[in-house]
C-alpha cells in the first residue's frame, strides 16, 4: 500500500511539474490562449445553438457568425469615423480652451510659479511616460497578430472538434499526456469564466457610475456609459483609460471639484469590485471560504500588481479542479489499490 501511494504521488508531482513548466515556457503566448478561448467558446456556443435549433451545419454556423461580426465591426468603424473626424477640430479647440482656463486658474492662485520651478522634472516624467506609450503601441501589431491567430485556431478547432475529441479519448487514461491536457482544459475554463465575470463587473461598474454622472450633470451620458462598459471589459488598462477620459470631462464641466468627486467614486468602485463583487462571483465557481478568496486577491495584487487581480481566480480555479480530480481518483477504483 505504501509503495502504491508513493508511486501515485510521484506521478502526480511529475505531471504537475510538467504542466507548470509548460505554462512557464509558453507564458508569452498567454494572450493568444485568451483570444483562442474567447473565440472558441463564443463561436462554439453560437454554432451549437444554430445546429440544434435551425439544423445549420457547424462550419456554416461558425463562418456565418464571423461574417456577421466583421460586418458589425466595419459598420461601427465607419460610423465612428464619420462622427469623430468631422468633430476633431471642435475637440481640439475645446481642449485648447480648457488648457488656457487651467493656466489662468493656476496663475490666479500663484501655483504657476511652483509648477515652473519643477519644469525639468515634469519634462523628464513626460518623456518617460511617452516612452512607455510608444513601447505599448509598438506591441499593438503583435497583439493584433494574436487576435488573428486565436481566431484561426478557434475556427480550426471547432471544425475538427470531433476528430480532436476522438484523439484525446484514445490516449491512455492514466497517461501524462491526457492528464496534462485535462489541466490545460481547466485553464481554458478559468479564462472563459473570468471573461464572463469581467462582463458582469463592467456592467455593474457602469450602472453604479450612472448616478455619479447624473449628479454631476455630465453631457452625453449614454455615450459615456457605452465607453465605461466597453473599457471595463479590458482588464487593468480599460479602467485606467476610462478613468482618464472621465477625469478630463469632469474637469471640463465641473472643475477640480468634479475631478475630486470622480476620483473618489472611482477609488471606492475599484475596491468594491476587487474585494466584494469579484469574490462573491468567484465563490460560485471555486468552493473556498470567502476569506481565502479575498486573501488570494490581496496577495496576488501585492506580487503581480493590478494584473494579479485577474490571475487570482484562474489560479485558484485550476488548483481547486486539480485537487478535486485527485480526490475523485482516491474515491474511485484506484482507492482499492491503496486499501490492499
Amino acid at each position: 500500500m505504501r509503495v502504491a501511494l508513493t508511486d501515485r504521488n510521484v506521478r502526480r508531482v511529475i505531471t504537475l511539474g510538467v504542466f507548470v513548466g509548460l505554462l512557464y515556457l509558453f507564458r508569452h503566448l498567454a494572450l493568444l490562449l485568451v483570444f483562442f478561448v474567447l473565440f472558441e467558446r463564443s463561436l462554439g456556443y453560437g454554432a451549437t445553438f444554430l445546429e440544434r435549433r435551425l439544423r445549420v451545419p457547424v462550419a456554416v454556423g461558425v463562418l456565418g457568425q464571423i461574417v456577421l461580426a466583421l460586418g458589425a465591426v466595419a459598420g461601427l468603424g465607419v460610423l465612428g469615423y464619420t462622427r469623430i473626424v468631422p468633430a476633431a477640430p471642435d475637440i481640439v479647440r475645446e481642449l485648447q480652451a480648457q488648457a488656457d482656463y487651467l493656466q489662468h486658474w493656476l496663475h490666479a492662485r500663484g501655483w504657476d510659479h511652483f509648477l515652473r520651478g519643477h519644469t525639468t522634472s515634469l519634462v523628464d516624467g513626460a518623456q518617460h511616460y511617452a516612452g512607455q506609450v510608444f513601447t505599448t503601441l509598438g506591441g499593438v501589431g503583435k497583439k493584433a497578430v494574436y487576435v488573428l491567430l486565436g481566431l484561426i485556431l478557434a475556427v480550426v478547432f471547432l471544425l475538427e472538434r470531433k476528430q480532436i475529441d476522438a484523439w484525446r479519448e484514445g490516449l491512455p487514461e492514466e497517461g501524462m499526456a491526457r492528464t496534462v491536457l485535462r489541466y490545460v482544459s481547466y485553464v481554458c475554463d478559468a479564462v472563459s469564466i473570468t471573461a464572463q465575470l469581467q462582463v458582469i463587473v463592467a456592467l455593474v461598474n457602469t450602472l453604479i457610475t450612472l448616478p455619479v454622472l447624473l449628479l454631476m450633470g455630465m453631457p452625453s451620458i449614454p455615450t459615456l456609459m457605452v465607453l465605461l462598459f466597453v473599457s471595463g471589459l479590458v482588464p487593468v488598462v480599460g479602467g485606467v483609460v476610462s478613468g482618464v477620459v472621465m477625469a478630463i470631462l469632469a474637469f471640463t464641466h465641473k472643475g477640480l471639484a468634479g475631478v475630486a468627486v470622480f476620483f473618489v467614486s472611482t477609488f471606492f468602485l475599484h475596491k468594491i469590485e476587487s474585494y466584494y463583487l469579484s469574490p462573491r462571483l468567484t465563490a460560485r465557481h471555486v468552493r473556498l471560504p470567502g476569506f481565502i478568496i479575498v486573501t488570494s486577491l490581496i496577495l496576488f495584487e501585492h506580487v503581480f500588481g493590478l494584473v494579479g487581480l485577474f490571475l487570482s481566480f484562474p489560479s485558484l480555479y485550476v488548483a481547486a479542479k486539480i485537487l478535486e480530480g485527485w480526490r475523485e481518483e482516491a474515491r474511485g477504483p484506484a482507492s482499492s489499490e491503496l486499501a490492499s
